[in-house]
């Protein structure tokens, strides 16, 4: 078992130390001017950065849109950008940037002020869905809950209601009942239904269990098998503490 346990924490340690390398490694390509072979290394450090702080991605991901203007794709440049300012809205500088790079996250933070934006919150009930939205400009004339008990859809549509900035819907019970699993994102749209915001979307959809008519965070179930794992964290941590001094 002691094997085991040292095993599992040497590889998530591994990984850590791979994944700060890896950006470490990315700006040095990008300082050398070698742009092509810094997006490929940013790209390798995004992959493999869940764990990481969200102001070291949001930087991350606002230096790699940086270089994709440089090299003229400016597309990729204001996605990525505006995806750091998701992770860190008060992304900021060094005092040594040089000035276009402090004139691209002026003009970022200038769009990321008047977009729309849509967040997906705790809902009230155990199939309910509550989303936030951000909409400086009024520009969104509905919001959508798409939702499928497949994570590769087909996705079914289903109109959120609104209040004020907050819109709610419920993801509906398949036909045989009982327990299931459901995945979803939510998408805002315009005049036109033109899709201007979402949270998720198809590739990589949100995932809510109702276990026993409760979500997963409220069921015994899930709680119980919780209770198991932090139990087993307890004795992992004692054996590996060292014996008090005698």
């Amino acid at each position: 078992m002691g094997a085991v346990l040292a095993f599992l924490i040497s590889v998530s340690l591994l990984g850590a130390v791979d994944a700060s390398g890896t950006l470490s490694s990315a700006r040095k390509l990008a300082d050398a001017l070698r742009y092509e072979e810094a997006v490929v290394e940013y790209q390798r450090y995004l992959g493999s950065a869940d764990g990481r702080p969200a102001r070291e991605r949001a930087a991350a991901l606002f230096e790699l849109g940086f270089i994709h203007l440089v090299l003229g794709d400016d597309a990729n440049a204001q996605t990525r950008a505006l995806e750091a300012l998701e992770l860190d809205p008060g992304l900021a500088l060094p005092a040594s940037a040089p000035a276009r790079q402090v004139d691209f996250l002026a003009d970022v933070k200038r769009q990321f002020s008047t977009r729309a934006r849509v967040t997906v919150e705790q809902g009230d009930g155990p199939q309910s869905v509550r989303a936030r939205l951000v909409d400086p400009e009024k520009k969104v004339k509905r919001v959508l809950l798409r939702h499928a008990l497949a994570q590769n859809g087909p996705f079914y549509a289903a109109p959120m209601r609104c209040l004020g900035d907050v819109c709610t819907a419920e993801l509906p019970s398949p036909e045989q009942g009982g327990d299931f699993t459901a995945w979803y994102y939510v998408e805002a749209l315009d005049a036109k239904n033109t899709t201007i915001a979402t949270a998720a979307d198809a590739r990589e959809p949100r995932q809510l269990a109702v276990i026993g008519g409760k979500p997963w965070y409220q069921s015994p179930i899930t709680w119980g098998i919780a209770g198991g794992a932090l139990v087993a964290v307890g004795i992992v941590v004692y054996l590996l503490a060292p014996p008090p001094p005698r």
